[in-house]
């Protein structure tokens, strides 16, 4: 009977204590697997805490009521130690956070666990190896090495905290409780470290639920690894990028956290450079290389892949393999040249051959300089496809060669025109002179016109081998450009055409022209031309006249298309009131033996304004026309103020 009485008065004791007690025993003998252990008892605080009922809990298994996983891996120790586990666990519950102390061991078959509430309160550490003394003493004591210990977490670089896993009823880890942070997250976010501690990650930091922040902390806690990662979080609309090593201690987590911000930053600025590098390097056609002369690999650009034909990294960074894809006769001069850059440090410059993927023969320039940085030596360079090159070389050295052979006639059809056709036009010309004077008086009228014709068309043809000489020969002029007055040039045009000028009663009129630079002589050919050409075609009856204005205008400016838009040009306009022409022949009036009327109205050869042309372009500039019939012309001359 007091046996009873003695066990009802331990089981009600039991039920009705504040520490939640649970016993389970194994359903397979000697099992080490806490997860096969049945509920044998549950006093009421363990009930509510596991959730289980009087109903139930003989035939719960740990697995069915533990949501902590921690519990579980502990228990599973002390099967395996046969040693007693005391750790706390963080549990929030509503609105509260509630911190257990939590003890297992192996009691009779089974496990025992043991969970109390512990509230906060000062609690003195018994087992201090600190000297014996007063109370008041030992706190002073503890005070200065939390102190100490404080100011040295507080002068560390990286941020330093301790969490604690705050539990759901489930027995997920729902969130982590700051218990300790040092003062660098203060200077970080401006937030005293008092202010931070006792709040939770998501109280303090919402978005780490959103960041992924939470979810590493968790699994770094279950499982006991060690998590690193990097994150980026806004402090004061401020980005600051954290990178942070959690590593499980006790009952919680340790937290060293770095700011990179700077290091992130640089990161975005080299990544936009090497971005920009790369899409130049795409544009101009170039890949770079970096090579450690001391070993084998060498550090391609994505491009250099391109320009074989590759993905990049498609094949291997080895020396030798590069060497592969070289046209067979272009093998040893590459690798003569490579080695005698590798051993004495020099320049390289060489164009080779290469096959590419697609077995295409191109043609590669490459460029390397060596340099020495902390006793080792590199070679950097660029390769770039010079094929388009290449073969636009080999096309141009065809083209000089027929340009060579083309001059070559021309010199041959100069010496032809100067002496072999003049020499039997000079004697033409002085038999006919002297048949003239001998037979003077004794020809017939017919004889007498067939023998002027032959003076004219012999005087006509000395003209025009003379024209298409100073043709020919406008671009072979020896004396460099220099300083010229065109009011000197004009003046010394308007002496040599003085007697015409004056027997045709013309008028000249001209303002101040500028000075240029150019061949003096041409330009004097180039106004007698015009000027010429305007005493030459005139109205019957109507006095001549000629206007010649100079002025600078711009290249963007005026409505020439052939002018270059970024600089100045002198402007010089020859106006007259001749027979003009038609606006159709503006072009064609400059083309070589172009006459626009007949041998018997006009004299000349056609050369004229072809020769005027000609001298334009050779200063770098342009001439234009327009007329209209019986109304006059227009020459207008661009020639650059600096050449």
């Amino acid at each position: 009977m007091k046996n009873n009485l003695a066990d009802d008065i331990f089981r009600t004791m039991v039920d009705n204590a504040d520490t939640a007690v649970l016993y389970t025993e194994s359903s397979v003998p000697n099992s080490l697997n806490a997860k096969e252990y049945l509920v044998n008892y549950a006093n009421q605080k363990a009930q509510g805490f596991f959730s289980i009922s009087n109903d139930t809990n003989q035939n719960q298994s740990l697995e069915e009521i533990v949501k902590y996983d921690e519990l579980l891996i502990l228990a599973n120790k002390v099967l395996k130690t046969e040693e007693d586990e005391n750790f706390n666990i963080i549990v929030k519950e509503g609105d509260n956070i509630l911190n257990y102390h939590v003890r297992i061991r192996l009691f009779n078959k089974g496990l025992l666990f043991a969970l109390s509430l512990i509230k906060p309160k000062f609690i003195t550490d018994k087992e201090s190896k600190l000297p014996l003394g007063t109370l008041q003493s030992r706190n002073r004591e503890l005070e200065i090495s939390n102190l100490f210990g404080i100011r040295v977490l507080d002068s560390n670089d990286s941020i330093i905290s301790y969490l604690k896993p705050i539990f759901n009823k489930k027995g997920d880890v729902e969130d982590f409780r700051i218990d300790y942070i040092n003062n660098r997250m203060g200077e970080i976010a401006n937030d005293d470290s008092g202010f931070i501690e006792g709040q939770t990650i998501l109280e303090y930091y919402p978005k780490n639920a959103e960041n992924g922040v939470l979810e590493i902390l968790a699994d770094g806690y279950l499982s006991g690894e060690n998590k690193e990662y990097t994150k980026e979080f806004i402090f004061d609309k401020e980005p600051v990028w954290l990178t942070t090593k959690a590593v499980k201690m006790n009952d919680g987590l340790i937290l060293f956290s770095k700011d990179v911000t700077q290091e992130k930053a640089y990161e975005a600025q080299l990544f936009i450079q090497n971005r920009l590098l790369s899409e130049a390097e795409h544009v101009a056609n170039i890949g770079s290389f970096r090579w450690n002369l001391a070993k084998e690999q060498i550090k391609y650009s994505d491009n250099v892949y391109r320009l074989f034909g590759y993905d990049p990294n498609e094949f291997d960074d080895k020396y030798d393999r590069l060497l592969t894809f070289l046209h067979p006769n272009d093998f040893e001069k590459v690798k003569s040249s490579f080695k005698a850059a590798r051993k004495n440090k020099s320049k390289t410059d060489l164009v080779f051959r290469v096959y590419t993927k697609s077995k295409e023969l191109r043609y590669m320039n490459t460029i390397g300089e060596c340099y020495q940085k902390e006793g080792n030596w590199y070679m950097v360079g660029v390769i770039r496809d010079v094929t388009k090159q290449i073969e636009a070389e080999s096309v141009l050295q065809i083209k000089n060669t027929e340009l060579k052979r083309t001059n070559a006639d021309l010199e041959a059809f100069n010496r032809v025109a100067s002496h072999d056709l003049q020499e039997p036009l000079r004697k033409i010309q002085m038999f006919v002179s002297r048949l003239d004077e001998e037979e003077e008086g004794r020809l017939s009228n017919r004889s007498q016109g067939y023998l002027s014709k032959i003076k004219y068309s012999s005087d006509r043809m000395r003209n025009l081998i003379n024209n298409l000489l100073s043709y020919s020969k406008i671009d072979e002029v020896g004396e460099q450009p220099r300083r010229v007055d065109l009011n000197d040039v004009l003046n010394n045009v308007l002496e040599d055409l003085g007697e015409r000028i004056n027997d045709l009663d013309a008028q000249v009129a001209s303002v101040s022209l500028p000075v240029v630079n150019g061949i003096q002589f041409q330009l004097e050919q180039l106004f007698a031309n015009l000027i010429g050409n305007s005493l030459k075609y005139v109205n019957e009856g109507v006095q001549p006249n000629i206007q010649i204005i100079g002025s600078i205008v711009s290249g963007d400016k005026s409505l020439v298309e052939s002018l270059l838009p970024n600089i100045n040009y002198v402007k010089l306009q020859f106006i007259d009131n001749g027979i003009g022409f038609e606006k159709k022949y503006q072009e064609k009036i400059f083309e070589i033996f172009q006459r626009l009327h007949g041998k018997t109205e006009f004299s000349g050869t056609g050369l004229g304004l072809s020769i005027c042309k000609k001298i334009v372009q050779s200063h770098n500039g342009t001439i234009t026309a327009k007329g209209e019939l019986n109304k006059g012309a227009e020459f207008t001359v661009y020639l650059p103020t600096l050449l």
